[in-house]
């Protein structure tokens, strides 16, 4: 089987020549990989390799972004609502890691 797949991956190489792959050439770095928990890793290398995310790093990103928007926020009625919407993803994101522990 894995010979099957070698010999596919050299023909759609000799096929596409001009293709540059994200990384090529470089040496695969599996640390992140490993320090995923087992029953999660292929779904999450999966999720990364098609440019998805989990959804606790899209919390965390929005979090970014919401605590962003709250440092340049002048009116007070916007950084009020800025500061609840901050709270409530950070409790979700709690939640969903709170998840993973206890599995």
């Amino acid at each position: 089987m894995r010979r099957a797949i070698e010999e596919l991956i050299q023909k759609w190489l000799a096929e596409n020549p001009n293709e540059h792959l994200p990384g090529a050439g470089q040496p695969l770095d599996l640390d992140e990989y490993f320090r995923w928990p087992e029953e999660l890793r292929l779904a999450y290398s999966l999720l990364k390799s098609s440019g998805h995310v989990p959804e606790e790093v899209q919390l965390l990103r929005e979090i970014g972004e919401l605590k962003q928007r709250l440092a340049k926020a002048i009116d007070t009625a916007g950084r009020k609502d800025l500061e609840r919407r901050i709270q409530e993803q950070e409790v979700a994101l709690n939640i969903r890691l709170e998840r993973h522990r206890r599995r």
